[in-house]
């Protein structure tokens, strides 16, 4: 795993449509590129087969921590939510954020639900992530790797609309979406201890808390949404996405095994 990418890991192995398994090595998922060294990202591309990145910040983040990519790597900026929408939390918003969250109804808990229920059910992340699923369909011969900033929430759902068009049932999904616990389990848990400490407030550190770690119920949020407005999968893969049944078929040929 390239060092200082949070949450980076690969989608290959995870049970798929008709018996089979995500190839190893072509999907990717991680938190921004911002910290790696320009050797690592060469790295990246030579020994990982690295042939795009898609950026899913927002422009606000994208400007404070642009990522490092290798030259000969496309790079596509495709944020689903604008920096109003945006759940990260920057350097220069995050106290006044965090505190208008915490005084909504249902606090941070609700506040990203109701961001996951925007990501499927609106046209900007739905046109973003279907971009996302047409740009794997074209770069068909190397590793595609998405990100936001933590690589949890937009690239939860990111992955979630591919794993779905890949035929990956929802419980492996909600598998997957989990596994960002781990990764970032003690960097939360420092932030935790470290807003604790300082504000004095376990309800601030909670909250900030709930904003850091992947919750079943957002997902779970996303699909009742889907559910709601289009029927099921099959009809967020088509009427959500857009997607036709030779793009899903293409997608399935090129990265299942």
């Amino acid at each position: 795993m390239p060092k200082k990418i949070k949450n980076f890991r690969d989608l290959g192995g995870i049970p798929a449509a008709d018996g089979k398994h995500i190839r190893s090595g072509m999907l990717f998922r991680s938190g921004h590129l911002a910290r790696i060294k320009p050797k690592t990202a060469d790295r990246m591309r030579d020994k990982m087969g690295l042939r795009a990145v898609v950026d899913l910040r927002s422009p606000s983040e994208l400007a404070e921590h642009p990522d490092v990519v290798a030259d000969g790597v496309d790079y596509c900026h495709l944020p689903p939510l604008n920096d109003e929408q945006n759940p990260s939390i920057n350097k220069k918003n995050r106290r006044p954020i965090l505190y208008r969250i915490m005084a909504l109804d249902g606090g941070a808990r609700g506040y990203l639900s109701d961001t996951y229920r925007t990501m499927v059910a609106t046209t900007p992340p739905l046109e973003a992530f279907a971009e996302l699923i047409h740009l794997l369909l074209e770069e068909d011969n190397g590793a595609v790797l998405w990100h936001c900033t933590q690589g949890k929430d937009r690239t939860g759902i990111a992955s979630a609309a591919v794993l779905l068009a890949l035929g990956v049932d929802r419980d492996e999904i909600m598998r997957d979406y989990m596994r960002t616990n781990r990764s970032c389990r003690i960097k939360n848990w420092l932030i935790y201890l470290g807003v604790t400490l300082v504000t004095l407030s376990i309800h601030t550190a909670s909250s900030l808390n709930l904003l850091l770690t992947s919750q079943r119920d957002y997902l779970r949020a996303a699909f009742d949404e889907m559910d709601n407005l289009y029927g099921g999968t099959e009809g967020f893969l088509h009427d959500g996405l857009g997607l036709t049944n030779d793009d899903i078929g293409d997608l399935r040929r090129i990265y299942l095994e």
